[in-house]
């Protein structure tokens, strides 16, 4: 276990004994000697890890059944926590703020006996670790008497050993340079960010020792500050004075010595992030001259925060050219070993492995120099840190210097990330709910602060710590954020937590009966026979399926039940558990004894119809994914003893009719997908049950409205209005259902309890009445009207929507009704993106003339930056717009392309079977921005009509483009001559133009060049790169 953890985990379990009232059994002396034993533990526990770290295996014996004991006294308190928790559901009563264990009820006395007796006998096992300590002569040690290692570093280096860092040494002189209007102060700072090794330090070395540099400033100061930021001692080094002068003095010398002239101060290697501590220094370096400059190096974004950075520099890793260069210099003798092929194809597999990060190539490289070249391909298929074992660990040194600064609770959860693989997108949502199932999320005296919200901020932590990196979101995550981690940074996961995490990568690896967390690294598929190791591997907490999510693309068959049956007997202790895509009709019943349960996830077991009944008993059951379980017609009807659920996700289980009666109790539920109303059923929930649950977050989609028709005013029982953290809401109708008129428009009614809620995304599927007024005053961000098969009015009135998604309305003619300056201008001039689809009578935008529009009517789209229109013939006019950059068309006139492109500064355009387009005459002129353009299907078009006689060379007007892609072009007979002019154009497309007839020889030295069914051309000319 990583160093400082068992100290955190013995802190915590002496916090929850401390919080265990005995009423009977004489226990109290029993509970009171455990806690003392485990004080006298922690106190030298701190030391015990770091003599574990010189390879003392006594020590690491003593350490493992330490662990061991903790483990099992963790479990016993949730034995304790599972009982109370399970009493509460049977009595219904509230939770008591401390854990009680009572032991008088009869029906208590098998579980009280069992209690008893795991106490006595865990109380013996500290007890004798607290004995065998005393050989090994522990000292006392806290935590903040741990010292940290400390680097030094200097301001010289030679500018030839700085391989690929051009771009970021001018960025850096600019920014040193620059005294323009958007530097505020005399002194401004620039921070340069990055993870352990990307060379910071020789970056601001590079421009520290630049002769420009050097000329342009009086004073050049360099300073490592390392762990400790202590203000007298940078103080002192500026001024070159020993640390025992007196702090009066120093501060007066410092402030004389940047009095009015221009200096340039390099703090490197900076780790403080109290703001506090930095003004106490600035407070003596602010009376510099204009122009005045700190350069920080740091691996924290939040250093540069506290510091009040004004410019910030995220550093990169090296290219793959950059990196084999650097690593050439370094492990090639000559020449002539550079012309050895295998050597060069075996140094850049290795050179692969280091990611771009100077410091790893740099000390591989020279490891390797070192060697016979024909032990090189010893390190062909081994990890980095395994290399780096050859040379005494000078990468993992320096990359550890984070993880060493990291607090406790953060440290946890970082180990636990290397379960997944690199370069793995981990879904940030996953991730906080597991850390929280693990209990490494530390609960705020705040009752108004979730541990989700906590979680978040361990998350954004580790981020502006360059821990994680590439946030981004993904469609197949609800647009959840997803992140990564540098291979760099993995490694230095995997380290940390080798003792007790182990990610498989491999059918045939072994796992560690010690291991209390495993991970798959590739696809469990039919084949997979279950481990007799993982078998034997009692001690598990966690079991992750990350990549099994990948069988949906590829189609590839899953676990059988004999696979899952195993899984589940392998470990009683599991909080954290992944049955995902499962290949079973039926969720095996003995999952209801996995009571430490708090993360499962079943989603995408197509095949199963009900989850069993003893699912229900899992009362520490925090999150349950049941995703894409499409068969799946009911949730079990005890769901609410399910006391301590936060999370259920319900995306496309398509077949659940109705949700089950009692789940208006189930307070604790944060997340909750879908809701689906049935009133024709007397064991489903109604309305007031999903209004009850006050703590829903995020998103949720309401299905079966249309059985609100009968009694409209029912909707006000799921109290909208007062889910306050619910931000995206979906209401759907099923289509096709029987009734009059009359009924139909009872479904605006039903809409009227969202109007003063805080929903920003509204979607409105089914609605079923002719006109919807409900939208009125709504603060909605998006809004999507989707199957509104009889919508022919709505209001707008007063909405500021950006995106606008209007899909398979067959009866709207107009999407503002109502021309007036103050009621619907607003609407439109908001908008950053528009979709309309399938709304074949659709005639217009407004009902302004043409003329109206032509001069700019009062409907103009000022913000509109993407625009798509498909499957809208009828349409005849769109407001004017002038900051598009994104245009889609599909099935609609000519005339409507025009106006898309008019004035706008499109950027990417697709046009699909427009109605007898048969040239872009007339259009060039206003694309002169436009950078890919799509032509698909249009059956008139020519891109060679020469009817104004130069037609074909006016494609060379599009000076921007760099791709270019026709498909079924039918008419297109050769390419346009203007093409080969222009010099940004990189990639070109042809696919199923049957009479394309010839290629031009320039198209072959395209860096793309794609044709595909082609049966008129020559098959030298089928060419594909």
């Amino acid at each position: 276990m990583a160093e400082g953890l068992l100290f955190n985990m013995i802190d915590k379990l002496i916090g929850k004994l401390g919080s265990v009232v005995v009423e009977s059994w004489n226990m109290r002396d029993d509970l009171q000697k455990l806690v003392e034993n485990m004080s006298e533990i922690k106190a030298v526990v701190l030391d015990a890890e770091e003599q574990q770290g010189a390879n003392n295996h006594q020590v690491q014996l003593w350490l493992e059944k330490l662990k061991d004991a903790l483990d099992d006294a963790d479990d016993l308190l949730d034995d304790f926590n599972t009982e109370d928790l399970r009493r509460q559901v049977m009595t219904n009563h509230k939770k008591a703020k401390k854990v009680r264990i009572f032991f008088s009820s009869s029906n208590q006395l098998l579980f009280s006996y069992k209690m008893v007796q795991k106490i006595k006998e865990l109380s013996k096992r500290i007890e004798a670790l607290n004995f065998d300590k005393r050989v090994f002569n522990f000292t006392n040690r806290a935590p903040e008497q741990r010292v940290l290692r400390e680097r030094e570093t200097h301001s010289f280096i030679r500018e030839e050993e700085v391989i690929g860092r051009d771009e970021e040494k001018k960025k850096l002189i600019e920014l040193l340079f620059n005294t323009g209007n958007n530097v505020k102060e005399n002194v401004s700072i620039i921070s340069i960010i990055g993870i352990g090794g990307l060379g910071k330090t020789a970056l601001a070395q590079l421009v520290y020792n630049d002769k420009e540099v050097q000329q342009h400033f009086e004073l050049k100061k360099w300073v490592c500050v390392s762990d400790d930021f202590d203000v007298k001692g940078i103080a002192a080094k500026i001024i070159e004075s020993k640390n025992n002068v007196e702090m009066d003095k120093m501060q007066s010398k410092l402030r004389e010595k940047v009095d009015g002239r221009r200096y340039l101060l390099v703090l490197d290697d900076n780790w403080n992030e109290d703001r506090d501590l930095w003004l106490q220094l600035m407070t003596l370096l602010k009376d510099g001259a204009e122009g005045s400059k700190i350069i920080i190096t740091t691996r924290s974004e939040k250093v540069a925060k506290a510091s009040g950075s004004s410019s910030i520099l995220f550093l990169k890793g090296l290219s793959e050219k950059q990196s084999w260069t650097l690593f050439s210099q370094l492990a090639f003798e000559n020449d002539r070993e550079l012309e050895n092929e295998e050597l060069v194809s075996i140094g850049k597999e290795i050179v692969k492995k280091c990611s771009g990060v100077p410091l790893a190539i740099r000390s591989i490289g020279s490891l390797m120099y070192s060697m016979q070249k024909e032990d090189w391909s010893t390190f062909k298929n081994i990890d980095l840190m395994k290399i780096d074992e050859q040379g005494d660990n000078k990468i993992l040194q320096l990359i550890k210097l984070s993880y060493d600064h990291l607090p406790f609770h953060l440290k946890k959860c970082f180990a636990f990330c290397s379960l997944f693989p690199k370069d793995y997108l981990i879904p940030k949502t996953t991730l906080i709910r597991v850390w929280i199932a693990q209990g490494f999320v530390q609960s705020s005296s705040d009752e108004s602060t979730s541990l989700e919200d906590i979680g978040d901020k361990y998350f954004m932590d580790l981020v502006h710590k360059s821990f994680f990196q590439n946030i981004t979101k993904h469609v197949f995550y609800g647009e959840n954020e997803m992140f990564q981690m540098h291979d760099i940074v993995h490694d230095l996961a995997t380290f940390v937590s080798r003792d007790d995490y182990l990610l498989v990568n491999k059918k045939e690896q072994n796992i560690d009966e010690q291991t209390r967390h495993v991970s798959f690294g590739f696809i469990l598929d039919s084949s997979w026979q279950v481990p007799t190791s993982l078998l034997n591997a009692h001690k598990l907490r966690t079991f992750l399926l990350p990549l099994q999510w990948i069988r949906i693309t590829y189609h590839e068959g899953s676990i059988e039940l004999s696979a899952s049956n195993s899984i589940l007997a392998s470990s009683r202790r599991f909080r954290v558990l992944n049955l995902s895509f499962m290949n079973l009709t039926n969720i095996p019943s003995c999952i209801g004894r996995m009571k430490q349960l708090r993360y499962l996830d079943l989603s995408c077991c197509f095949m199963v119809e009900e989850l069993p009944r003893s699912i229900t008993e899992l009362v520490n059951l925090e999150t349950l994914l049941l995703n894409r379980c499409s068969k799946l017609k009911e949730l079990p009807k005890d769901l609410w003893k399910l006391v301590s659920l936060r999370h259920l996700e319900l995306d496309d289980c398509d077949n659940l009719t109705s949700m089950p009666r009692g789940i208006g109790k189930m307070t604790n539920l944060q997340t909750l997908t879908h809701f689906v109303l049935d009133t024709t059923s007397k064991d489903s929930a109604k309305t007031s049950e999903l209004g009850g649950l006050h703590n829903l977050r995020g998103r949720l989609v309401i299905k079966g409205l249309e059985h609100l028709r009968h009694c409209p005013t029912e909707a006000k029982h799921m109290n909208l209005i007062g889910k306050s953290h619910l931000h995206r809401l979906t209401l759907n109708w099923k289509q096709h259902t029987v009734g009059d008129e009359n009924e139909f428009e009872k479904d605006d009614i039903i809409l009227h309890d969202i109007r003063h809620s805080n929903i920003k995304d509204l979607a409105i599927n089914g609605f079923g009445g002719v006109t919807l007024s409900s939208l009125v005053n709504l603060n909605l961000v998006e809004l999507k009207l989707s199957k509104c098969k009889r919508l022919q009015y709505f209001e707008l009135s007063l909405l500021h929507v950006k995106r606008l998604y209007m899909i398979d309305l067959p009866c709207l003619e107009w999407i503002v009704n109502d021309n007036s300056i103050d009621s619907s201008s607003t609407f439109s001039t908001s908008l950053k993106k528009i979709q309309l689809d399938r709304i074949p009578t659709l005639k217009g935008w407004c009902k302004c003339s043409e003329e109206e529009i032509s001069r700019g009517c009062c409907h103009q789209f000022q913000s509109l930056e993407r625009l798509s229109i498909e499957y809208c013939p009828n349409l005849v006019s769109i407001p004017q717009h002038k900051h598009v950059r994104n245009v889609i068309l599909s099935n609609v006139t000519e005339k409507i392309l025009q106006q898309a492109v008019n004035h706008s500064k499109v950027e990417y355009l697709k046009i699909n079977d427009i109605l007898n387009l048969k040239s872009l005459s007339g259009l060039f002129q206003h694309l002169s921005r436009l950078c890919a353009l799509r032509i698909h299907n249009c059956k008139e078009f020519d891109p060679c009509n020469d009817e104004d006689g130069c037609y074909s060379m006016k494609w060379k007007e599009l000076t921007n483009l760099e791709m270019l892609e026709f498909y079924e072009i039918p008419k297109m007979k050769y390419l346009p001559e203007g093409l080969q002019h222009i010099t940004t154009l990189q990639i070109l497309r042809i696919v199923n133009c049957k009479n394309l007839t010839s290629i031009p020889e320039w198209a072959t030295s395209l860096q793309v060049l794609d044709i595909k069914d082609y049966p008129n051309l020559p098959p030298p000319m089928m060419i594909k790169t």
